[in-house]
């Protein structure tokens, strides 16, 4: 094999191995929504899949307040744990819900929200 073929290999083997960045749209988080400061913990353990393929698991009983709203859905932080989505980059994250439904994530430092491939129950109970 050629010094040229093996380059080539090496990149093309470089390329297949790197995450691609996580599709995200720029939003404006409104933090006079009227449930500010509310505080929620999930039911039950939460398991879903980003478009770049990770899964991720946020456990039961992990506590979220109300962040504010953006134009998909309630904006909830967690409390207790970062949240992180990953791509090419590693980008913290707030939990985005819709219905009752977990839809995506707002990435608090980029100002923007990208969106699950497939939205999924994300059951609640408000914490006093």
């Amino acid at each position: 094999m050629s010094r040229w073929h093996l380059c080539a290999l090496v990149a093309l083997a470089t390329l297949v191995g790197c995450a691609s960045e996580i599709k995200r749209q720029p939003v404006e988080l409104s933090a006079a929504a009227p449930e500010r400061g509310q505080r929620f913990a999930t039911s039950q353990r939460v398991e879903f899949t980003l478009e770049s393929g990770y899964t991720r698991t946020i456990q039961a009983d992990t506590e979220f307040v109300v962040a504010g709203r953006i134009v998909q859905g309630l904006v909830l932080r967690p409390t207790q744990t970062v949240l992180t989505v990953e791509g090419a980059h590693m980008h913290e994250a707030y939990a985005v819900l819709n219905d009752g439904r977990l839809v995506g994530f707002y990435l608090p430092v980029e100002h923007a929200f990208t969106a699950l491939p497939l939205a999924t129950s994300f059951p609640l109970v408000e914490r006093k």
